[in-house]
């Protein structure tokens, strides 16, 4: 019977859940914020990241087959008016840069005193000042003046006539793209002069797919507008755009493709694996809905506490459908049974088998946010609600879809037929098993490749175009980046002149080969101060400056120049001459890297050095990291290499200890918690031994092995040990149906990784390939080595049940060793602390000969096999109202007895006359009506002289201990009033019953508890 209208409620409920939980997320498409923040390396790789401009910067690549400058600078100008009038970017080209060179030339020039330092004067300075080369020079300016390379030069020969600006400019080289690259008619060219690189900045941030779109359009038509055009013949004008924009559109549409084709391939896949497990096919198919309601529902409540969600995250939308169709699938299973059943019941076996196994993943999933892996967080905490909802739908709502159910019309179904004969291959699978294990173990050795280009996976097109970029202008990835961040221009420039120091001393020892500090140009008052002392004392040295000004007069009149040519440049060699220190002018920021933060108020800076022979990552970040924060590709690398290492380490340290702990709780039997440990630590070397046999090392998406194997795939082998333990016959048909489901739920789990493991993304493919190698190990683990061994296990413990121990408590205790844990745990705590195994030795006195003991309301068994232990040939015949304590009770008992469910005053199928019937602390459950008719049957069954055992509960005269407080509150929730009776009611009542009161006494230990034994004394017509 099915609720169909209900089912169709909850079904457009889950549609509305899912589209309101989509609807309120933003899907975030950037990867790279995935990385940890913790570390000093990663955290200052991500700032520099958020803030240098060429992190959202568009770079253009106009590119010609044969030199021609002005068709490349015409083909720039149209592409950046193109830009500017497309509203998406807030700057574009470097026009304004090509135009601030010659301001920033001047200033230097004026500016000499204060720019060199005693070392670059004696080095760089003293060549350029001797006659010859003065002489020299001078006739080569002379000669400029008349060409195209003197435009602008005359300007500076007053000021500069020795050129010592370009000294200082030279120092600007490592701002340049390229150091191959040169500025014409304001652009810039390579040093081939086939390209011209045209930049730009978008207003929106480079992850933005909306604006990314717009901006590829807007190329793609200047491009083809510019070859129409400007083009002629045999010269093909050509532009390569790159940036993140490109990156961030590939990312988009790649994981899109490969979402919905997971979705997809994964539900149609898990639903075909269903059509051939159920005997009715489309009671198989609704397994999904728990899925579905389940990642519908977490992403409603995500959605709630987030206002984002990663694309990676949906991505493995379809890895967790095949997670979460696990409880519905063993739900239906057991419903779909050849005969009659109940949701309830359904329920019942399902959630005593898997609520452990959904503890497990649960926690796993959550562990994963101590990765210190923002994305990974996300996934956690996401799966493991896509987990509890779908647990919580199966038992709550799917018992009200399916109430009942028929039985099922008989249908071969090969399937289960596969699944028995492999989860009954025995000691040679076991063995078979092992040997795999031992040989991928030589294999095992965790391999770790960090790489930031395999966070994102881009097209064919979008390589190709960066490979060019690197090609003609250099890679940015070589170079060192500092990001300091300051109040003001004045502590920029202070906090320049402190580097600019180490960094000179550094390219003296070979650690860095190049760096440009604002400070070459614009010195702090220090610096300044320093180098206009060491300018004073240079030219004052041996009459430098009056051979300088005698050179250079001679050479200004051989060449034509008045006498007060050069009377500018003159007077900065006046010791008298004292420059202030210049502050830098904001128009100056783009160009030498300093800009405003956008943030919060202040400003920041970014300086670039290029790494020498001696360079070492560790000791760069501990001399400059202290006031500025930095970057090296390399070591960055490297770093984050190791916080995986050790990030991959702290995890499966974590989680197996955790479920480890978590399995030893809920058994409270270590054989048991170790042969459930087995499949996944099989699983963890195979999957290991595996991966590197195929030559993929583990990468940032391995992280999630430790998760997917003891969070997931322990799961297989929890359902496994706990229907063994449960049901004990591994051809029992709820075993069968378990085993089923477990292997229902790996192959789902499979197909939903196996598809990702061939999605176009990367980091998908990475993710699907691990924890499908990962799961598929689980299960082989599972159904291969853990029958022969459970078998063994159980069988053996059973044979040494009557041996193990000495005394009748260790004997009873064992009885209970391989049960669930808390009736296990039950006994052990009422064999220490119930006086009734104190008591019941006096009670049992007047009858030495016990050999068919009755046991009604037996519980979980714990004073009936006490007696089994007393009388070595008894047999027990038991009745509880609970099924779960009649199965318990039924394997503690073993083949000594029979316990059967019913409710008082029903009584056992006795085949001979009773010689004992217990009653204990269960009377006052029962109104006097049923207690007398269960009395009347004790009597009748009993023989001879046999003996009505009944320990009760009174209610005491004074204040109620706290144990007979809570079996109140217990007796009045589950059975709605308890019945307390006296001493003098309860022989009354077993007077009339026809017994003779031989005992009547309060425990020793308990005054609210009542002992009170009757003798059944009759005639030889009175037995029945």
């Amino acid at each position: 019977m099915i609720r169909y209208r209900l089912l169709f409620i909850c079904c457009l409920l889950i549609s509305v859940l899912g589209a309101l939980g989509l609807w309120r997320l933003e899907i975030d498409t950037d990867v790279i914020r995935s990385l940890p923040s913790g570390d000093r390396v990663i955290s200052d790789g991500l700032a520099v990241f958020e803030h240098h401009p060429v992190h959202d910067q568009i770079a253009v690549d106009i590119a010609v087959k044969r030199e021609d400058p002005d068709a490349l600078v015409a083909a720039g100008s149209f592409l950046e008016k193109k830009m500017r009038e497309s509203g998406l970017f807030s700057r574009v080209g470097t026009g304004a840069v090509s135009e601030l060179i010659p301001e920033l030339a001047l200033s230097a020039a004026r500016h000499l005193p204060l720019l060199f330092s005693r070392q670059e004067l004696e080095e760089e300075v003293k060549p350029l000042i001797t006659t010859e080369y003065i002489s020299l020079h001078m006739g080569k300016v002379y000669q400029d003046l008349g060409t195209m390379a003197g435009i602008g030069q005359a300007a500076f020969i007053g000021i500069d006539p020795l050129g010592l600006k370009d000294l200082i400019l030279a120092r600007m080289a490592p701002l340049a793209p390229s150091l191959n690259s040169r500025f014409y008619r304001g652009s810039l060219l390579s040093a081939d002069g086939l390209h011209l690189l045209v930049t730009a900045k978008p207003l929106a941030s480079g992850t933005d797919t909306g604006s990314a779109r717009a901006i590829s359009e807007l190329i793609s038509a200047a491009g083809r507008e510019i070859d129409d055009r400007l083009s002629s013949p045999g010269q093909q004008i050509l532009l390569t755009p790159v940036g993140g924009y490109r990156a961030a559109l590939d990312n988009e549409k790649i994981i899109r493709h490969d979402v919905q084709l997971a979705l997809v391939l994964a539900t149609a896949g898990i639903g075909l694996l269903l059509l051939f497990a159920f005997s009715r096919p489309l009671i198989g198919l609704l397994s999904l809905v728990p899925a579905f309601a389940g990642v519908a529902a977490a992403l409603f409540v995500y959605s709630l506490f987030h206002p984002s969600i990663s694309i990676m995250v949906l991505g493995f939308g379809g890895g967790i459908i095949s997670i979460t169709v696990d409880h519905g699938i063993a739900y239906l299973l057991f419903l779909d049974r050849a005969h009659r059943t109940s949701g309830k019941d359904a329920s019942t076996e399902v959630r005593a088998v898997g609520i452990m196994a959904v503890i497990t993943s649960i926690g796993a999933f959550l562990i994963l946010g101590f990765s210190g892996f923002p994305i990974f967080t996300e996934l956690g905490q996401f799966t493991a609600l896509g987990i509890f909802f779908s647990f919580i739908f199966v038992h709550s709502v799917f018992p009200k879809i399916f109430p009942v159910m028929v039985q099922s019309r008989g249908r071969s179904l090969p399937l289960r037929g596969l699944v028995n004969r492999l989860y009954g291959c025995g000691w040679r699978g076991a063995i078979l098993a092992a040997a795999v294990g031992f040989v991928l173990l030589l294999f095992a050795r965790p391999q770790f490749l960090v790489s930031l280009s395999s966070m994102n996976t881009v097209s064919q097109q979008t390589l190709a175009a960066d490979a060019l970029f690197t090609r003609v202008w250099g890679n940015i990835s070589e170079r060192i980046f500092m990001l300091n961040f300051a109040d003001s221009v004045d502590e920029i420039q202070q906090n320049n002149d402190l580097i600019m120091a180490k960094i000179e001393q550094d390219i003296k020892k070979n650690i860095l080969t190049s760096g440009f500090v604002p400070s070459m140009i614009f010195p702090g008052k220090e610096r300044g101060s320093q180098n206009l002392s060491a300018w004073r004392d240079f030219w004052a040295e041996g009459g430098r400056r009056q051979q300088v000004v005698a050179a250079l007069q001679a050479a200004g009149l051989q060449y034509g120049f008045t006498a007060d040519a050069f009377a500018d440049f003159m007077s900065l060699l006046d010791p008298s001459f004292t420059p202030a220190s210049p502050s830098i002018p904001s128009r100056y920021y783009s160009l030498l890297g300093i800009s405003e933060n956008e943030k919060e108020p202040g400003l920041l800076q970014f300086i670039t050095v290029q790494p020498g022979e001696k360079y070492d990552g560790d000791s760069f970040l501990n001399r400059y990291g202290k006031n500025n924060r930095i970057f090296d590709a390399d070591f960055f690398t490297e770093r984050l290499a190791d916080i995986l290492f050790s990030t991959f380490v702290t995890m499966f340290k974590i989680i197996v200890v955790s479920v480890s702990l978590l399995l030893f709780f809920f058994y409270f039997n270590l054989p048991l918690t170790l042969l459930t440990l087995l499949p996944p630590f099989f699983a963890y070397i195979c999957t290991l031994g595996t991966l590197n046999i195929i030559g993929h090392p583990l990468d940032i998406p391995a992280l999630m092995l430790s998760i997917i194997v003891f969070g997931m795939g322990v799961d297989y082998s929890i359902f496994c040990v706990r229907a063994h333990q449960r049901y004990r016959e591994i051809n029992h048909s709820s075993y069968i149906q378990v085993r089923v489901a477990v292997f229902m739920a790996g192959g789902s789990t499979l197909v939903g990784f196996g598809v990702l493991s061939v999605a176009e993304h990367s980091l998908l493919r990475s993710i699907g390939l691990t924890s499908f190698l990962g799961i598929g190990y689980s299960l082989l683990g599972t159904f291969l080595l853990l029958p022969p061994l459970l078998e063994y296990y159980f069988s053996n413990d059973n044979r040494k049940t009557g041996t193990v121990a000495k005394s009748d408590i260790a004997r009873i205790r064992h009885r209970f060793k391989t049960v669930e844990a808390y009736p296990k745990m039950f006994a052990r705590f009422k064999l220490q602390f119930d006086p009734m195994f104190d008591d019941l030795p006096g009670m049992l006195a007047l009858k030495k000969d016990i050999r068919t003991i009755v046991d009604i309301g037996c519980g979980y068994g714990v004073p009936a096999c006490w007696c089994l232990e007393q009388y070595s040939e008894a047999e027990l015949f038991a009745v509880d109202p609970d099924p779960e304590r009649v199965r318990l009770a039924s394997l503690v008992v073993g083949d000594r007895g029979t316990v059967t469910a019913g409710w008082a005053p029903d009584f056992p199928s006795v085949p001979k006359p009773a010689d004992l019937v217990l009653l204990l602390d269960m009377l006052h459950y029962l109104d006097d009506e049923t207690v007398t008719a269960l009395l009347e049957k004790s009597f009748t069954f009993l023989v001879d002289g046999g003996l009505l055992v009944t320990r009760f509960v009174i209610e005491p005269d004074g204040s109620p201990s706290w144990s007979w407080r809570l079996e109140d509150w217990r007796v009045r929730s589950s059975c709605g009033y308890p019945r307390y009776r006296s001493s003098k009611r309860m022989a009354e009542l077993l007077e009339n019953s026809g017994f003779h009161i031989s005992l009547n006494e309060v425990s020793p230990a308990n005054g609210e508890l009542v002992w009170m034994v009757g003798l059944a004394v009759k005639g030889e017509g009175d037995v029945e």
